[in-house]
């Protein structure tokens, strides 16, 4: 099997460095003297002006990767609590949500998933339906992602298991960098595995930070059946549509793909019976996924389930990862990064800067139609992401502010903010976008060009299908504008 590097395989958060790093320090130095000196416009209170400041300071720490977000958000939460913004308890409350526990639940389930490679027999089996036809195994491939998302909740983490096959595929069937197969399979993994995130309020951080947000920001509470009849129906018609998308953009040199099929079915030999480990593994899946469907008849809500099941993984009989293993797998800096964003979206509501943005806004955009509202700011979200290295910064940063501007306007909030996670989430633009764009270009069977090529299609029909949810498919839900 083909060696992937697992150092080439990121968080969600990534770094860059470079000659300029000092300018987001300026920024953010001169935001804050700004907010501490400057005139005030009516309406706005000195906390307000700070709030504002940190916000801005914090999307463009984000936006700029020129540090880890986590460590931004510390500093910015020091800040506000310092300057009154917040006291430090009210800071620090977005810790203490349940959803916080719930991003350590998937973390740990994802690590057990790929520890007894329980994911990537499910990959193989999928693929090996398709036969050796070029066409099928895309869309088994990008089926493959659709179904690892119930059963490992991170796109690095679907990445991690489906780029060796792919990898062992391309090499069995003799592609080279440049093939047009291999552009499809690679580039389709990486728009597959980000989408598919949006489909499940546990397939990635950033849908959990949604979830937790619109709990405390609009005291609602989503369940995992709720989420998943709202967005996976739209994940599944992107995926069919990204297939015809991919064979467009990038045809196959020819039909069958012999060695490829020949590939996947020695895997799976040599893979042999279910193990023990897979065994447990499954039945502990199994478990949770039971318990978030009918847990809620018993009032077990969707965190409490994870966490029944992470602590099952690691019970004497059960024992498919050690504390210490599991301990390991939790990436705090993620955990940080979400309490912090939820403390951003209290600073802004409690110092009544959001009431004031709303207001500046509306002496600009007049309480639109919410045709108008989506209109605008679909394609707006779009383009503010191609400037985020990842997804849950540029969730945690707009999610707080669309939601304040719809309370403006006269819009359903959460509405709005269905129409955010839909179009803020995934990114097709640019690799950078995505650590699982990064992952796959670093291979170089594509370029940037050929990125881009396929992802503006892509995002245009990511768009109609927003408003097509938006306008069409919500509304039989109850969620109306």
């Amino acid at each position: 099997m083909p060696a992937v590097d697992q150092s080439r395989i990121p968080a969600d958060e990534a770094v860059t460095t470079g000659r300029f790093t000092w300018i987001p320090w300026a920024a953010f130095v001169l935001f804050f003297l700004i907010a501490a000196a400057a005139p005030l416009p009516e309406g706005l209170s000195r906390s307000g002006a700070y709030a504002l400041a940190a916000l801005a300071s914090a999307v463009l720490f984000w936006a700029s990767g020129v540090q880890d977000p986590s460590l931004t958000g510390l500093l910015i939460l020091t800040i506000i609590s310092l300057l009154d913004v917040l006291s430090f308890s009210d800071a620090i409350a977005g810790f203490g949500t349940e959803f916080v526990w719930l991003l350590v639940v998937t973390f740990i389930v994802a690590q057990g998933m790929m520890d007894v490679g329980l994911g990537r027999r499910v990959a193989l089996g999928i693929l090996r339906l398709a036969g050796g036809r070029s066409s099928r195994v895309l869309l088994a491939l990008l089926g493959s992602v659709v179904v690892l998302s119930f059963m490992v909740p991170t796109a690095a983490g679907r990445i991690s298991m489906l780029l060796p096959v792919c990898l062992g595929i391309v090499e069995a069937a003799g592609l080279r960098p440049g093939s047009s197969f291999a552009k499809a399979m690679l580039i389709g993994t990486s728009y597959a595995s980000i989408m598919a995130g949006t489909g499940l309020v546990t397939a990635a951080g950033a849908t959990v930070y949604a979830a937790g947000a619109f709990e405390n920001l609009l005291g609602l509470r989503w369940a995992y059946l709720g989420w998943m009849a709202a967005f996976f129906p739209a994940v599944i018609a992107f995926e069919l549509l990204l297939w015809r998308i991919l064979l467009w953009a990038f045809p196959p040199e020819r039909a069958d793909l012999a060695g490829g099929a020949e590939y996947v079915r020695d895997e799976l030999a040599r893979m042999g019976a279910l193990s023990v480990p897979e065994r447990k593994m499954l039945a502990v899946f199994l478990a949770i996924m039971a318990l978030w469907i009918f847990g809620p008849r018993w009032g077990i809500t969707t965190p409490q389930a994870g966490m029944i099941g992470a602590v099952a993984l690691m019970l004497p009989g059960i024992r498919v990862l050690s504390w210490e293993r599991a301990l390991a797998s939790v990436r705090w800096n993620v955990i940080i990064l979400f309490g912090v964003s939820l403390a951003l979206a209290n600073a802004l509501e409690k110092s009544g800067a959001g009431t004031w943005l709303t207001d500046a806004t509306l002496q600009v955009i007049d309480r639109p139609s919410p045709v108008t509202a989506v209109v605008l700011l679909a394609p707006l979200v779009m383009l503010i992401r191609v400037g985020f290295v990842n997804n849950l910064g540029m969730i945690a940063a707009g999610l707080p502010v669309a939601i304040t501007l719809a309370k403006g306007w006269g819009v359903d909030p959460l509405w709005v903010g269905m129409v955010v996670v839909m179009t803020a989430g995934p990114g097709f633009l640019l690799p950078t976008q995505t650590p699982t764009g990064m992952i796959t270009m670093g291979y170089e069977y594509y370029t940037i060009r050929d990125y881009m090529r396929s992802g503006v299609v892509a995002s245009v029909v990511l768009l109609i299908l927003t408003g097509l949810a938006a306008f069409f498919y919500w509304p039989l839900l109850g969620y109306r504008p």
